[in-house]
């Protein structure tokens, strides 16, 4: 039976967060004008019940 290296599991570890790093990057940018307008809708709101 052959032993894994050691540095193999090491390189599948950054690969795996670099696929999920660069997946939650392309979120971001593709919800980012929904997400900026429902702050902006939240801070209008707390503002005119603060006022």
């Amino acid at each position: 039976m052959k032993k894994k290296a050691r540095g193999q599991s090491s390189i599948e570890y950054v690969i795996i967060f670099a696929v999920i790093a660069a997946a939650l990057i392309a979120v971001a940018v593709m919800f980012s004008p929904k997400i900026r307008s429902a702050i902006g809708g939240l801070s209008g709101s707390i503002r005119g019940q603060v006022q």
